[in-house]
């Protein structure tokens, strides 16, 4: 127990540690989910429930011992009556029946009282003991699949909501710039407007700008707000370091598609219970299969502790006992028809699903080719952008250019900020879809770049 206590001691000391630190990896925000969700908690115990069922199962191969004990009070005690022979025999002597006296004889006392132990080892059962503990350890697995089904999806709520967050801070970032620039501009166009080299109304536009670029920016401030109280949620903590410090990331360890495709066709969470589920329906089929054969077992008994047993009590006993199933009304036959058809229709679902899957995959992979497609476009564009900020802005301050010039220039500028910020967070995104439906979510981090 002291052992125990000191684990959860510093298990608490370092999720400790990593709350009030002063920065958050997406490695630490995964591992405070593993450590507080209870919904996990409560999947992993639901394994931890069905082992206890495998245990339970495997007592079925072993003798069973039950212990008995009853005490019973009868109205009168059992007795043999021979008083009519004694009536034949005393007409018989021509004597008084009374002289003979009482020819009740009894031989069991009306208390009885007993503790007995009795014994079944069942030696042959058809398959059933077999079947049910197969059955317990498809269920033990089955509970394992759900518990990492549960896992990969908050692995990929958990960075989605991450890197929203990520996203929402660097598009404040953008904003501020957006304003500063803006700030910039109005400045240069006050001053331009004091020496009367342009029309108030350039100004006028300028300072139009700045207004823009201040409401842009409250409203990318709230959207981290908003993001930070949704990563909150999903990690069951009161609050948020200060520096996320995994960014938004490129892909460039990708893989082949064949190579997700037959990851998800063998661990796609659905898939990987379906199969479960065919083992455990097979299992059924064994079990109803089973129920037409006869049951043999081991028996015997043996009286611990008695008080007046009937002599027609032994004082133990063993023996062999068999137990069929003569007539049920058909019931076992329909049961194992059932079993059957049930099997054969997890059989069609796993093969749908299958094919099913290889499309979602191929989706996603897309997705995430589309987004590094979309930024290496948005790099080039990027290079443009700011050359375009420049010239104008030089233009603007010799006379050749107007003030919705600049300010058009600075917006474009921000739009293509934005864009990639937004497809690197989509790229991320597809990639902990993808790797979830892979049943591949612990490897996100690998694909994280320096």
């Amino acid at each position: 127990m002291k052992k125990i206590n000191l684990t959860f001691a510093l298990i608490s000391i370092l999720l400790s540690g990593v709350i009030n630190a002063q920065s958050l990896s997406l490695q630490d925000a995964l591992s405070l989910m593993e450590n507080n969700n209870g919904k996990l908690k409560g999947y992993e115990r639901q394994t931890e429930a069905a082992e206890y069922g495998i245990k339970a199962a495997q007592g079925l191969y072993l003798p069973q011992v039950t212990m008995s004990g009853k005490i019973i009070r009868m109205n009168e005690p059992l007795a043999l009556n021979f008083n009519k022979y004694k009536y034949g025999l005393s007409h018989l002597l021509k004597l008084n029946p009374n002289i003979l006296g009482d020819w009740k004889i009894p031989f069991q006392d009306p208390t009885i009282m007993t503790l007995q132990a009795d014994l079944k080892w069942p030696i042959f059962t058809g398959g059933k003991i077999k079947a049910a503990n197969n059955a317990a350890k498809i269920k033990r697995d089955l509970a394992q699949a759900e518990s990492d089904k549960v896992k990969s999806q908050l692995i990929s709520e958990v960075s989605t909501r991450y890197f929203q967050v990520q996203l929402a801070k660097e598009a404040v970032k953008v904003r501020e710039q957006a304003k500063e620039a803006a700030e910039k501009h109005l400045y240069n166009a006050e001053q331009l407007e004091k020496n009367g080299m342009i029309a108030a109304v350039e100004k006028m536009q300028a300072e139009t700008a700045v207004a823009d670029a201040l409401r842009e920016l409250q409203g990318a401030e709230k959207d981290v707000s908003l993001a930070e109280a949704a990563l909150l949620g999903a990690l069951n903590i009161e609050n948020i370091p200060e520096e996320l410090s995994t960014p938004l990331f490129e892909i460039n360890l990708l893989k082949p598609l064949e190579y997700y495709q037959q990851q998800a066709k063998e661990n796609y969470p659905e898939i990987a219970k379906a199969k479960l589920k065919k083992q455990l329906a097979e299992q059924d089929v064994a079990l109803k299969k089973s129920k037409f054969m006869p049951d043999i077992a081991l028996v015997g008994s043996k009286y611990l502790l008695t008080e007046n047993l009937p002599i027609t009590e032994p004082d133990w006993y063993v023996g062999i006992g068999m137990q069929v199933d003569i007539f049920t009304g058909l019931k076992n036959k329909q049961e194992y028809k059932q079993a059957i058809a049930m099997s054969e229709s997890v059989d069609l679902l796993q093969a749908q699903a299958e094919k099913d899957i290889q499309t979602l995959v191929k989706k996603q992979y897309t997705e995430i080719l589309k987004q590094q497609e979309q930024l290496e476009s948005l790099k080039k564009n990027e290079s443009f952008a700011e050359e375009l900020v420049r010239v104008r802005e030089k233009a603007f301050y010799e006379g050749f250019a107007k003030s919705t010039d600049v300010v058009d220039a600075n917006l474009y500028m921000a739009s293509i900020k934005m864009k990639k910020l937004k497809a690197l967070f989509e790229m991320d995104k597809a990639l902990a879809e993808m790797l979830e439906t892979c049943g591949l979510s612990s490897s996100l981090t690998q694909y994280i770049t320096k």
